[in-house]
């Protein structure tokens, strides 16, 4: 593993993914998550790809043109619209929206500690805003959830467990976005 001299810690730059490397932003999803321990088998041919990424917004953070983090965010019409709807009706959060539901945060391991979740949390929260969306949802790991609490999410409580990774324990947390 390179070491990243002090100086070089932000020189990466968050961008909209460019649709040509979003089979990229797949693979890197995928990577990141059976690094952290998730089963391979739940990755057909090495990425994270779903039908709702055609809905998605995505950002990638560059490292001298390589993809070494990525973010996603879906805006839906109310709460029965977002993906796994269920797991956020068992803590009674409002449904009406426009809701928000930013997810799919990764981050290479040689690049965490540098600021890049920060910054991919802010694209998604200012583009949800900047949507009209009033609320934002999302499971949250165990990695992410003290990070999202700093930033004024509430938790809610345990998400449902997801087989694809194993021993991860999700949250369910939300952010108030536009005062209602």
């Amino acid at each position: 593993m390179e070491v990243v001299q002090a100086s070089d810690l932000d020189a990466f730059e968050i961008v909209a993914c460019p649709p040509g490397r979003l089979a990229e932003l797949f693979r890197l999803r995928a990577s990141v998550w059976i690094d952290q321990g998730a089963d391979p088998a739940a990755f057909p041919g090495g990425e994270w790809r779903e039908a709702l990424d055609t809905r998605r917004r995505h950002w990638v953070a560059l490292a001298d043109g390589e993809v070494v983090a990525a973010a996603s965010l879906s805006i839906h019409a109310d709460l029965g619209d977002v993906h796994e709807a269920g797991a956020y009706r068992r803590y009674q959060i409002p449904e009406a929206g426009p809701i928000a539901a930013p997810d799919r945060v990764v981050v290479r391991r040689d690049w965490r500690g540098r600021n890049i979740v920060q910054r991919l949390l802010d694209a998604q929260d200012g583009a949800a805003r900047a949507a009209g969306a009033i609320l934002a949802v999302r499971q949250a790991s165990r990695m992410l959830r003290p990070l999202l609490l700093r930033r004024g999410w509430r938790h809610h409580g345990p998400a449902l467990a997801d087989p694809r990774f194993p021993g991860e324990e999700f949250a369910v947390v939300s952010l108030v976005l536009q005062p209602g």
